[in-house]
């Protein structure tokens, strides 16, 4: 017995090693009329190192299905939206989600990061109570070393328009402990379950 706790004492320090390097993540993404990029991942002291393409390949082979899924994805995508809205009209959730955003972009350690974000859900009460949430992350943002941050409400009509490129040096455990924090909180709890009742 006591060989087996040694055993799993060992693995989860070798885990909480692993999880403590820091990643280093390179991107640049841009979204008119389609989404394009790239991110870099760099780990384990710049040993390890990998390149994710945006969209990928899949993304081509997809298009297709997704054309005769039209139809649905556009409900499907008009419910999400609506159901953010619902979470962003709960004041106490909406300060637990700006304080959650703190952490992780203190958390980031940016780089050389340039955000430029245009966004409107077609309905202007919408767009306005989403700029109540999204403005202060930007002024947030923009108080963070090496960081320009813009976010342009558009209240006439459905957009989405994204131009970011720049640098992060994450820790994995400390994202996966803010993470847990936030999933697990009673503001987010009481949220989802009001969320849920007012959907059923």
């Amino acid at each position: 017995m006591s060989f087996v706790l040694l055993t799993l004492a060992i693995l989860l320090a070798i885990l909480i090693v692993l999880l403590i390097l820091p990643i280093t993540v390179v991107f640049r993404i841009d979204r008119f009329k389609e989404i394009r990029g790239h991110v870099i991942f760099q780990w384990f002291f710049g040993l390890l190192r990998f390149r994710i393409g945006i969209p990928g390949a899949a993304r081509v082979e997809q298009q297709y299905k997704r054309k005769l899924k039209g139809k649905t994805r556009k409900r499907k995508q008009f419910a999400n939206v609506h159901n953010v809205i619902a979470l962003l009209k709960q004041s106490a959730f909406r300060r637990r989600v700006i304080r959650f955003i703190k952490g992780v972009l203190r958390a980031t350690h940016a780089r050389d990061l340039y955000l430029r974000l245009r966004i409107g859900l077609g309905d202007p009460a919408d767009t306005g109570r989403l700029w109540g949430l999204l403005g202060p992350i930007a002024g947030i943002a923009t108080t963070l070393h090496s960081t320009e941050v813009r976010i342009e409400p558009e209240f006439m009509a459905p957009v989405l328009e994204i131009e970011s490129h720049g640098e992060f040096r994450l820790i994995p455990l400390q994202f996966i402990v803010l993470a847990t924090a936030f999933v697990v909180s009673p503001t987010t709890i009481h949220a989802w379950r009001t969320l849920r009742r007012s959907n059923a």
